[in-house]
């Protein structure tokens, strides 16, 4: 049974009934008539030899108030970059769309550019290729929204487009910011960096530093690392976004810094997400799944700094010392947690791992304190806003604008 409660700052959108989908989507083509909606996917090629993303593309196909669909992309050379296009034009079906080869020639130029004028250059990541989205309609003039969500997903339904989108679209909704929050289930809890890191280590921070308001808000989202979101064009690009997996942390500590509360919501998704999912054996953490404690270590490094950017390098270094001794006993309470809930709903659960887990996290934290030492708190690429990147560099958006692949 879905749920009703308010957080008292950010305002939630819950999944109560099954809406009419298609009256839902022609409203949302009717308001698209004045404020149109871009589809930015960030993918890897690989994801291009995977059953999801070819299903998100013919589902989008059928979208009608999804005016255009941008794909930013890497990990290809010019065979795969060609492989794509031809998959996407096949499932697309004659939707507008456009492919940035993040990697490619043209914008590994402009990735060069940006070194050379002292911003953030080439780095390969998740990050990099919504900034890169989010630039290159900034650079086209557009001046809508856009919506954003994973491409792994395997169970994926157009219904979070609309979702995402109608609280920016509707005529007597406020928001121009909306995160997606669902449940990572199957027959066991996943979400594993939410559930055993960010949350303890949140509630760690309040516990050393009070009740900050940057905490409080990023307290209040229910799934604050999903990548489902929408917002407005003229709010994402004054956003300052890192290169690689801080991105979902970093966009909601820049919608705090730049939009009052009443205009960011949280929206229910309202099913299942089956992401592909890494195994994770309690003996072989951080040997066999390095990405995941990579992806953690980055998140952590985010959160740290985001929530310690206007402290000394000193008094960043002693502060977290102190979140960090916190974070172990809140780690343990919020382990203890899940196991109840998995234990009520008849959920597997393996407790050896998912301590391991919380295990390889803290070590990771270690890790991060002690890069202190050599060097000051801070986020790797982290990236000027598109707008002002755009305007430093004269010709970037011209050229931005001109390496983008219509499909």
């Amino acid at each position: 049974m879905a749920d009703f409660y308010q957080h008292a700052r950010v305002p939630t959108l819950h999944h109560l009934a099954h809406a009419d989908s298609s009256a839902r989507e022609a409203e949302m083509q009717d308001w698209a008539k004045e404020k149109p909606v871009a589809l930015l996917l960030p993918a890897l090629y690989a994801e291009c030899e995977r059953p999801a993303l070819p299903r998100i593309l013919e589902e989008v196909s059928q979208a009608g108030h999804i005016s255009e669909v941008i794909l930013s992309m890497n990990g290809m050379d010019a065979a795969e970059h060609e492989r794509a296009l031809m998959l996407i034009r096949q499932n697309l079906r004659g939707k507008a769309a456009h492919v940035l080869w993040n990697d490619g020639p043209q914008l590994t130029q402009a990735y060069q550019r940006m070194d050379q004028a002292g911003l953030a250059g080439p780095h390969a990541g998740k990050g990099s290729n919504i900034w890169m989205g989010i630039a290159y309609l900034h650079a086209r003039g557009f001046d809508g929204v856009i919506v954003s969500h994973d491409t792994d997903i395997l169970n994926y339904s157009r219904d979070i487009l609309w979702r995402l989108c109608y609280p920016l679209l509707h005529p007597r909704m406020p928001y121009r910011f909306a995160k997606g929050y669902y449940s990572r289930v199957s027959d066991r809890l996943y979400g594993r960096v939410t559930r055993l890191l960010i949350f303890p280590l949140i509630q760690a921070c309040r516990d050393v530093l009070g009740s900050k308001p940057l905490l409080e808000h990023l307290d209040s989202f229910r799934y604050p690392l999903s990548g489902e979101f929408a917002a407005d064009m003229q709010a994402l690009e004054r956003f300052s976004l890192p290169g690689g997996w801080g991105l979902e942390i970093a966009i909601l500590s820049e919608a705090f810094r730049h939009l009052p509360a009443e205009q960011l919501c949280q929206v229910d998704l309202g099913f299942h997400f089956e992401h592909r999912h890494r195994s994770l054996a309690h003996d072989q953490i951080g040997v066999n799944e390095p990405g995941l404690i990579t992806a953690a270590a980055d998140v952590a490094r985010c959160l740290m700094f985001q929530v310690l950017r206007e402290s000394e390098p000193r008094s960043a270094e002693s502060l977290m010392r102190l979140i960090i001794e916190r974070y172990r006993p809140r780690a343990g309470e919020w382990l203890q947690r899940y196991e109840h809930v998995a234990l009520l709903n008849g959920l597997r659960h393996d407790l050896d791992e998912e301590s391991a887990a919380v295990s390889a996290f803290g070590q990771a934290l270690d890790r991060l304190l002690q890069s202190l030492g050599n060097d000051p708190l801070h986020v790797p690429a982290l990236r000027d806003t598109p707008s002002r990147t755009l305007a430093k560099i004269p010709g970037l958006a011209a050229d931005i604008a001109a390496s983008a692949t219509a499909v």
